[in-house]
């Protein structure tokens, strides 16, 4: 079969196929060759793009910064942890803590926080603690023995080097522990502050 005139190419179907020409569509009606070759071109239709957006993932921002929050609040943790409590320091009720000090008296010298004896050293006890407080502190000493009561129990109205009244002497060959035994009411059980005082 041949066309009746000049035959109409292939790319001019094709674009004839996708969007119509009118001067192909008039050759086509007239021509039965051309028609055939259009006819094996079919129509053409291209896929369908599929838009199918992914959902945007969402960014946990907390993941990027956990590593660095959790380096901060392990050094904070390490800054702000109380370290042991001193054995001359103890929590009182109502908050804050009383520090327990000792002064000698050797042969008129007087001195704060010694740490050593010889016979006939005088001793007396100081406490600090906060200046709204109060509290019962009674003094007792551990020499490996029996503890001993040196003074009398006394209710302190707290403050800065507040002196528990009385004196005593240590005696022996031994460190001794001084304390205070800090609580609500006079010889009740307490917890204890203390220094350890040792022989020269």
């Amino acid at each position: 079969m041949t066309c009746i005139g000049e035959p109409v190419s292939w790319l001019r179907l094709e674009k004839h196929a996708i969007a119509r020409d009118a001067g192909v569509a008039a050759h086509l009606d007239a021509c039965a060759a051309c028609r055939e070759a259009f006819a094996a071109i079919g129509p053409i239709e291209l896929p369908r793009l599929s838009f199918a957006v992914a959902p945007a993932k969402k960014r946990r921002w907390w993941l990027a910064v956990a590593p660095a929050m959790l380096a901060a609040a392990a050094a904070l943790v390490l800054v702000l942890r109380p370290g042991p409590r001193p054995e001359n320091v103890v929590a009182i009720k109502g908050g804050g803590e009383l520090v327990l000090g000792v002064v000698r008296e050797r042969a008129g010298e007087i001195l704060e926080e010694a740490r050593a004896f010889r016979p006939g050293d005088r001793w007396k006890l100081v406490v600090t603690c906060p200046p709204d407080a109060s509290t019962w502190v009674d003094a007792v000493v551990f020499d490996g023995g029996e503890p001993a009561y040196p003074l009398a129990p006394a209710h302190l109205m707290c403050g800065n080097k507040i002196v528990v009244p009385g004196a005593f002497t240590l005696t022996g060959t031994v460190a001794n522990r001084v304390c205070v035994r800090v609580s609500d009411a006079p010889k009740a059980p307490g917890e204890l502050a203390c220094v350890t005082i040792r022989p020269e």
